[in-house]
């Protein structure tokens, strides 16, 4: 059994942030990243994929820098980032920032694994 399940954070401007959690029971797709800039400065992004397993940090954007208002969208495109239960996303956003995220997850329900 497989559903969809999107998430949207406001993040809290140099904090890092637990985006999303993989649910016990279950693995998932990261298949969609929308991060938009709202400030008016140029500022950075941090997205990661915390691994449980491995108790590590893989970086997917290291302080990518966005311009003003602008957005940035990574799609898997029938692909994606596989996760475990347990596993997280991570996102820190520079100082005096102001950015919203959306990312979209397909769960797909552990069995007989």
């Amino acid at each position: 059994m497989t559903r969809p399940v999107s998430v949207g954070k406001n993040l809290t401007a140099g904090v890092e942030a637990i985006v999303y959690t993989v649910p016990q029971g279950y693995c998932a797709v990261w298949n969609l990243l929308y991060a938009h800039n709202a400030t008016g400065t140029n500022k950075s992004l941090t997205v990661d994929w915390y691994d449980v397993s491995a108790d590590t940090h893989v970086t997917i954007l290291d302080q990518y820098s966005f311009t003003s208002k602008t957005y940035f969208q990574f799609s898997g495109n029938g692909s994606g980032v596989v996760m475990e239960e347990g596993d997280q996303v991570h996102m820190t956003s520079e100082s005096g920032s102001s950015f919203g995220v959306v990312c979209t997850f397909e769960l797909f329900k552990k069995e007989g694994i």
